[in-house]
C-alpha cells in the first residue's frame, strides 16, 4: 500500500515544509497544496521541494483551509492519505504504522491516531484503546486533523463553509467530515498510536474569548447533532465555562445560538 501526506500551507508557510518532509522512502509520497493570497508569495516556493520526485507541488489562489485541504485530496494518488499541516513533525516509523495498520485492518475506511506536542506531551486525553470512532466520539474523543488519516477511495470532502479562512466559520471541519463520513456508512476507528508530533494548542482553549470560535462550536453542534441538541450542548458549553472558568455564559451562549442560526 502507498500513503500520500497532504501538507496544506498558505503564502509564507511554504518556508516551514521542508522541515515537515521526510527522506525518500519508498511508497511514500509528498502532496503539498499552496494557497497564496498574492502571486509573489509563489516566488518563496523552496527550490528543495521542487527537485524532489517524491514531493507534488500545488497551487490554488485564495483562502478557506478546507478547500485547500480539498486540492490537495483532488491532487493524491495514494491508497491511504494522511491530513498534514506545515508544522507537522513526523517520523519513517510513524507513516509505516499508518501503512501497516490499514493492512492488518482492512475493514478500516478511516482511521484517526494519536498527537504528542514536540516536546512529548499528549494533544489531549485519547482513548487508551482501539475503539469505534462512534464510542471514542462518545466518551469525549474529539478529531483534530494532523491525525486523521483515510482510503483514498472514499469520495470524502471537507465541508467548505468550516475551518480556517472561511467566510463565517472558523473551525470544526474535522467532526463534521466525520459526521459525513459517518453518514455515508463507513467505517471509522480510532487507534492510540501516535503517529505525529506538532505545536500544543488546542481550538478548544481559545474559546472562552473568540466570538468567532464561539459561533463556530454552535454551527458544528448544530451539524452533527441536529438543532435541538445543539441548543441543549451549547447551555452546557456555556454553563461549563462559567462553573469551571468563571467566564460571563450569556454572550458565550449568544454566539454560539448564533452559530446554530447561521447554519439553517
Amino acid at each position: 500500500m502507498t500513503l500520500d501526506v497532504l501538507i496544506c500551507t498558505i503564502d509564507q508557510g511554504i518556508l516551514g515544509v521542508p522541515q515537515v518532509i521526510l527522506h525518500p522512502q519508498e511508497g511514500i509520497r509528498w502532496v503539498v497544496s499552496m494557497q497564496y493570497t498574492d502571486k509573489r508569495f509563489l516566488d518563496q516556493v523552496p527550490q528543495s521541494l521542487a527537485e524532489r520526485p517524491d514531493v507534488l507541488l500545488t497551487f490554488l489562489p485564495g483562502k478557506g483551509l478546507c478547500r485547500n485541504r480539498n486540492n490537495a485530496i483532488r491532487h493524491a494518488s495514494g491508497d491511504i492519505l494522511l491530513i498534514a499541516d506545515d508544522d507537522c513533525r513526523y517520523t519513517a516509523e510513524g507513516l509505516r504504522t499508518i501503512i501497516k495498520t490499514y493492512e492488518e485492518k482492512p475493514y478500516a475506511d478511516i482511521i484517526c491516531f494519536a498527537a504528542e506536542s514536540y516536546d512529548g506531551r499528549p494533544m489531549k486525553k485519547y482513548p487508551t484503546a482501539v475503539k469505534t470512532y462512534q464510542t471514542a466520539y462518545k466518551e469525549g474523543y474529539f478529531p483534530t486533523s494532523m491525525e486523521m488519516t483515510m482510503r483514498a477511495n472514499l469520495n470524502l470532502w471537507f465541508d467548505e463553509r468550516f475551518g480556517l479562512g472561511s467566510e463565517k466559520l472558523c473551525a470544526g471541519e474535522e467532526e463534521v467530515f466525520m459526521k459525513d463520513a459517518i453518514s455515508s456508512g463507513h467505517t471509522a476507528l480510532f487507534v492510540p498510536t501516535v503517529i505525529v508530533h506538532s505545536e500544543y494548542e488546542t481550538t478548544g482553549s481559545r474559546l472562552i474569548g473568540h466570538p468567532r470560535l464561539q459561533r463556530t462550536k454552535g454551527a458544528t453542534f448544530r451539524y452533527v447533532f441536529g438543532k435541538s441538541e445543539a441548543i441543549w450542548r451549547s447551555v452546557k458549553e456555556a454553563g461549563w465555562w462559567f462553573v469551571h472558568k468563571g467566564a460571563n455564559p450569556f454572550p458565550i451562549l449568544y454566539n454560539m445560538l448564533r452559530g446554530i442560526w447561521i447554519l439553517q
